[in-house]
């Protein structure tokens, strides 16, 4: 008999902008491929503090209004999506009849299967009452810790074991919380990776001379006020720059709020929706610009970029420089901006990132150099090494 794996949350698997929910819905969707019957139970709630269309979520039929309240029942590769339809998708409109009926969607889930093995993350009250109900019903109770903004233990108390997707964050909670964490690689799907990268040498030219400078999930703590420096001296300097942005928990009306700036305004800023395909968005980027004010816990798009060729230019914060692997171009950030994130660094603070850029970007054989290092260095994060990964460790914990 195949082994059993759910995972509970109160938060969607589904939902493009979570790197926590692409990482677990990819580790389900490894164990699927290898035979494992694998299930997810969560509310339709996604990050950030704007409405997700759920059209993303269920499609056009299952995001009418009239299925609010219903369980949606969702197959994708593999992996079978119990969702609750919700109000709302920002957490905090979760109502308490929409938490009670989570709570009885888990219940009847668990007593028509038992399950070998429990996923699951989040310290609110209500997912710490779904954590209950299915540690009374399963062999192995696993979390996954996707940043560094855990303080009590009593959250992993329950848990037989806790994983987190990089050494740094591993490292962080050993001395903070004298837990032991596992450290598993983040997992990439193919469908992140292109299949047809031109690698010549006149291939990445074309990429250098015409691909943008990308900037993905703009926010306070992924670098916002940098960036807006960084986009700003460009425009005056290096007008040939163009900057590509997807948003992402941030959507370009919070940030204009923020910010009191529309950077997609800025004749040299594209500023796109969240992208289901990144593929696409891949194909048209020649530098990956990934800052990060904040204890980044590895920060999973370094690895796709990398994985397609790309370099990436990045901030030396949290587990960001174990991602880069020897690859891209690890910068500090500007004074000050680590211990406040609305921090605005002046042109001079900025001028490294700026010069990274540009030293890419004007020279051919520097640019051929990066990409080359780039794919050397994504060789760990490989789809065909992390899934077989992924399987050989959730399947060891039945090896007892």
């Amino acid at each position: 008999m195949p082994f059993k794996a759910l995972f509970v949350s109160t938060m969607c698997l589904l939902d493009q902008r979570s790197g926590a929910a692409l990482s677990v819905r990819t580790h389900l969707e490894n164990l699927a491929a290898a035979g494992w019957e694998c299930h997810a139970v969560t509310a339709s709630l996604c990050d950030g503090n704007a409405e997700y269309p759920k059209v993303r979520i269920f499609g056009p039929e299952g995001a009418r209004p009239e299925h609010q309240g219903k369980c949606i029942v969702l197959d994708y590769s593999g992996v079978r999506h119990h969702i609750l339809h919700t109000r709302s998708t920002v957490g905090a409109n979760l109502t308490q009849q929409e938490a009670n009926s989570l709570a009885m969607i888990l219940q009847k889930a668990l007593k028509e299967n038992f399950f070998d093995l429990v996923i699951t993350y989040g310290s609110s009250p209500l997912s710490r009452d779904l954590q209950n109900i299915a540690r009374k019903l399963t062999r192995k109770m696993v979390f996954f810790l996707a940043n560094d903004s855990y303080h009590d233990p009593e959250v992993f108390s329950s848990m037989d074991v806790v994983i987190c997707p990089s050494m740094f964050l591993r490292d962080l909670y050993r001395e903070r919380l004298g837990i032991r964490p596992v450290a598993l690689r983040d997992t990439i799907s193919e469908q992140f990776i292109q299949t047809d990268i031109d690698q010549s040498f006149a291939g990445r030219d074309v990429l250098r001379r015409k691909g943008f400078v990308t900037y993905v999930n703009p926010s306070p703590v992924k670098g916002g006020t940098l960036f807006l420096r960084l986009v700003n001296m460009a425009f005056h300097n290096r007008p040939d720059i163009t900057f590509l942005v997807l948003e992402g928990r941030l959507t370009r009306s919070e940030w204009i709020k923020k910010f009191r700036i529309d950077p997609g305004g800025i004749a040299n800023v594209f500023w796109m929706p969240n992208q289901s395909d990144m593929r696409r968005v891949y194909q048209r980027t020649s530098i990956l610009l990934f800052p990060a004010f904040w204890q980044e816990a590895s920060g999973r798009i370094v690895a796709e970029a990398q994985l397609n060729g790309i370099p990436v230019i990045a901030s030396d914060r949290g587990g960001i420089p174990e991602q880069l692997n020897g690859g891209g171009i690890c910068l500090p950030n500007p004074p000050g901006c680590n211990d406040d994130f609305s921090t605005m660094p002046t042109e001079e603070q900025a001028r490294p990132w700026l010069d990274a850029i540009c030293r890419l970007l004007d020279d051919p054989d520097e640019y051929d150099k990066a990409c080359t290092l780039a794919l050397e260095a994504s060789k760990p994060f490989h789809p065909s090494l992390t899934r077989q990964a992924t399987v050989d460790f959730y399947t060891s914990l039945f090896a007892d």
